[in-house]
């Protein structure tokens, strides 16, 4: 399924309102065809103009508005909850105390989903699972400190329908620790951030998250699920975390599968700002991930500095995506986001080389509202 949305969650830092607004991204941020998007360039190229110039955002009135509860809570978490690409509207999010919510913007529905057992802080790994056979997906959430909740750091949200276990309770969503990785616990240890994640899926359709951290930690994997031919689902939930090697995984923040390409996008580790394909096949043999191509999607114009605050990267599927950042400014101190639509495509003929297509890019400014999450 092509996602027809973006969803992205306000803050109006003055009244303290989060909303949600959504937007067409093909209306805002594509051409018609990658052809046309290379005419455009080519185009500009003639007269030495910068490609993609640079539009005006102009966002939807709010689809619903909402406050953090109690009073003077903030939120920290939005994750979107759609693994299986059936849903681009489900949204899960969190407060700083650790109460959950799932707003589901096609429905225009809220649900609690009870209390996380610790709080995760600001902007935890979030990784939305599907395990086979079953109808729910899984949210997998860890501190992106680990060593600040020790055992606590990391658990899912997991959907349990009725069975005998539970008395014949009514099916509900539930929130369970799972064990932390194993270095916060190591004689030593000093703390540090998840700098990397990702998740691998195997040929039954299980998934493994890999994280990578600062310092020598290395990268470390946790299989959510195994083969259990005596369950009646034919598998089993798996509490095992693996040190997969010394090494780090080769980009910044999270990267996704691709299926059309093989490949795991994400943002490179030597270029920050820059979008990269990753081959992590290698993982499987123990031998460590190399960046295989980068991209530079957006340039600031000459003789401006901008400082990037956040990075986030949404594959709308066909080989299309968008990229988000955050800047400041740093003669004027101000913050906007900007939007990028680009589209990967292989070579002609035998040639397998990827192609970045720049399409369109569109600046939103912050004044009383700012962009916190593009979903």
């Amino acid at each position: 399924m092509n996602r027809r949305f973006v969803n992205l969650v306000m803050h109006n830092w003055v009244e303290g309102v989060y909303s949600v607004r959504r937007i067409n991204p093909y209306n805002h941020l594509f051409y018609p065809s990658a052809k046309a998007a290379l005419e455009a360039a080519d185009e500009a190229a003639k007269y030495k103009d910068y490609f993609p110039v640079m539009q005006s955002l102009q966002l939807p009135d709010p689809g619903i508005k909402f406050t953090a509860t109690p009073s003077g809570v903030g939120l920290d978490m939005f994750a979107l909850f759609n693994p299986r690409g059936t849903s681009e509207g489900r949204i899960v999010f969190s407060n700083s105390i650790g109460e959950a919510v799932l707003y589901d913007a096609d429905k225009q529905l809220f649900n609690t989903m009870g209390c996380l057992n610790e709080p995760k802080g600001a902007d935890p790994m979030c990784l939305p699972i599907e395990h086979p056979g079953t109808d729910q997906d899984s949210l997998y959430v860890l501190d992106s400190c680990p060593w600040k909740a020790d055992s606590r750091c990391f658990e899912v949200l997991e959907f349990m329908p009725e069975c005998s276990e539970l008395s014949n309770l009514r099916a509900t969503w539930r929130w369970r620790l799972l064990p932390p990785p194993p270095f916060v616990r190591q004689p030593g240890y000093k703390p540090s951030s998840v700098l990397s994640y990702t998740t691998t899926v195997d040929s039954y359709g299980f998934s493994t998250i890999y994280i990578s951290c600062e310092g020598s930690i290395g990268t470390y994997s946790f299989q959510t699920a195994h083969h259990d031919s005596k369950h009646r689902l034919g598998w089993s939930h798996s509490e095992e975390w693996k040190h997969a090697g010394k090494w780090k995984l080769p980009f910044n923040g999270r990267a996704q599968y691709i299926p059309e390409f093989n490949l795991w996008f994400g943002f490179s580790a030597i270029w920050p700002n820059n979008l990269c394909a990753v081959d992590l096949s290698a993982m499987v043999h123990e031998q460590t991930p190399t960046e295989q191509q980068a991209w530079q999607d957006l340039n600031p114009p000459e003789g401006v500095a901008w400082i990037p605050i956040r990075r986030e990267l949404l594959n709308l599927g066909d080989g299309k995506f968008v990229i988000a950042k955050t800047f400041k400014a740093e003669s004027t101190g101000q913050q906007f986001a900007v939007l990028t639509g680009v589209e990967m495509m292989h070579g002609v003929g035998d040639d397998q080389t990827l192609q970045m297509v720049k399409h369109k890019c569109a600046r939103y400014a912050f004044t009383t509202d700012a962009i916190k999450w593009v979903l």
